[in-house]
């Protein structure tokens, strides 16, 4: 192993080194669209191999994310600053960029090479490409008409995009909405990416290197092989609850009229099953795309020197709260699934019920290679507690969504209107919506999740929980004070 500057920055760091004194790799795998429906955290996306995973490592029950949109999500998790402070704000990719804003901010894996890392990116990384962070040009993301794999879906989208002239409406108007191939996994990006993942691996097995796979599944289309699909052909499965847009909830929150989840004989039933199957399809497929990292990771004997860690961008309602998509601040937007694995951490494994953010992978990755940690990092390490099952971190996550003019969706153009901030603390999730020029205060909400039935009704302003929304609303200013209104 090569000599690498090591700078133990927090007290803890000595017993650790007992325990992964050889440790020197971190393979961070980011799926995209992906809330905690596995099977792990209870849901009906079947994952054996991140279910093994999260056995033999460190599963977080509340892990979120600092904006439900992916441009600003992943610069956040990759600069370990939260989306206002990096200047990414939605998915405008020219605009967007963080270098915009930030030309000289560290990105993790940048951060990672003046200590002698390989960095790689492999996959969908940031959404605009940065190539600061990487040690080379590798295998990027997979453009439109490249997320299928039978031709004629790929002409349909094709001859969409040049009548056109590019993207619009998204991909419900682009192309298939789900593809159930009978072809190999690498006839899908995500499959070529995990190839091109495992010969990196054996390319840099004796010298430390930093791999970030960016898996594009399961955001739309949800197109996999067809043996994905067949893993949920012999039973009919719900949709997810709640099925419909939550009492009292303010129009900025969601846009609808939705009251309860579809049921066989709604027009739209059908449809919507078959989008909901292909993104559990698309799940597994990550799943299995998984497994064969963590056999390559064994194969090549890294196992005991090899932080791994999965987690997504954002989550993706299906259905629930009346829903299809993202850029909102309920649990199956904001929460997603987040595993670490620490090689010989005789602690595991563990369920961590506390909330994280993360950009606390930041520092997390960090002080596993017991390396220094740079200015201005918001998050907080999580070692301490994947080291003790005991130690308290600081159980707060906050979260973003905008909103343009008029309440509408800003995932593609923000023009500066509308914020809307959420702080998931303990039981309990506080939204406030405010016009960002002036100060005001459009709309709260608050649920209670220890409720058999959280999310169906928006509890702000509830006489029974003012000291709950005055202590969380006494948060959300500490963090974010509102400008003054005029």
């Amino acid at each position: 192993m090569k000599q690498i500057l090591r700078t133990i920055s927090m007290g803890f760091a000595l017993a650790f080194t007992t325990q992964a004194a050889s440790a020197k790799n971190v393979v961070f795998i980011l799926a995209d669209d992906l809330s905690t429906r596995l099977e792990c955290y209870g849901g009906p996306v079947i994952s054996p191999n991140l279910d093994q995973l999260a056995d033999e490592g460190s599963l977080f029950e509340h892990a979120y994310v600092q904006a439900t949109i992916c441009t600003p999500s992943r610069a956040s998790i990759m600069t370990g600053m939260r989306p206002d402070a990096v200047g990414t704000r939605d998915n405008n990719y020219r605009k967007s960029r963080f270098r915009n804003f930030l030309p000289d901010v560290q990105t993790l894996p940048q951060y990672l090479q003046k200590f002698g890392y390989t960095s790689i990116g492999l996959g969908k990384t940031y959404g605009p490409p940065d190539p600061a962070s990487w040690s080379r040009r590798d295998l990027g993301e997979a453009g439109g008409a490249d997320q299928y794999a039978l031709p004629e879906n790929q002409k349909i989208f094709q001859d969409n995009f040049d009548r056109n002239n590019g993207w619009k409406g998204g991909w419900i108007k682009m192309g298939p909405l789900t593809e159930s191939a009978d072809a190999p996994d690498s006839a899908y990006p995500d499959g070529r990416v995990t190839q091109k993942a495992i010969e990196i691996m054996r390319e840099l097995k004796d010298e430390p290197f930093f791999l970030y796979v960016g898996y594009q599944r399961p955001h739309r289309p949800f197109a996999a092989p067809k043996k994905f699909f067949d893993l949920y052909a012999d039973e009919t499965l719900p949709f997810p609850e709640p099925g419909g847009i939550p009492e009292g909830a303010p129009s900025l929150a969601v846009r609808g009229s939705r009251k309860a989840a579809l049921q066989p004989g709604d027009p739209r039933y059908d449809v919507e099953y078959e989008q909901m199957i292909g993104h559990y399809a698309s799940a597994s497929f990550v799943d299995d795309l998984v497994g064969q990292i963590m056999d390559a990771i064994k194969e090549l004997d890294l196992q005991d020197e090899t932080l791994v860690i999965f987690t997504a961008d954002h989550g993706f309602h299906v259905g629930d709260n009346g829903r299809w998509d993202k850029s909102a601040l309920f649990e199956a937007t904001c929460g997603v699934p987040l595993i670490i694995h620490v090689p010989g951490n005789k602690a595991q494994p563990l369920r961590i019920d506390q909330a994280v953010e993360l950009i606390d992978l930041y520092p997390t990755v960090l002080d596993f290679l017991e390396l220094p940690h740079p200015p201005g990092l918001a998050g907080k390490s999580l070692m301490p507690q994947m080291l003790d099952p005991n130690a308290q971190g600081k159980d707060v996550a906050y979260t973003e969504t905008l909103r343009g003019k008029g309440g509408k969706n800003a995932a593609m153009n923000w023009d500066g209107s509308i914020e809307g901030r959420s702080v998931r603390s303990g039981d309990y999730r506080l939204n406030r919506w405010w016009d960002a020029k002036t100060g005001k205060v459009l709309a709260l909400e608050l649920y209670d999740y220890s409720l058999p039935q959280p999310e169906t009704k928006n509890l702000a302003n509830d006489p029974a929980y003012a000291d709950v929304q005055a202590k969380l609303l006494a948060q959300l200013n500490a963090e974010w004070p509102l400008p003054d209104s005029k």
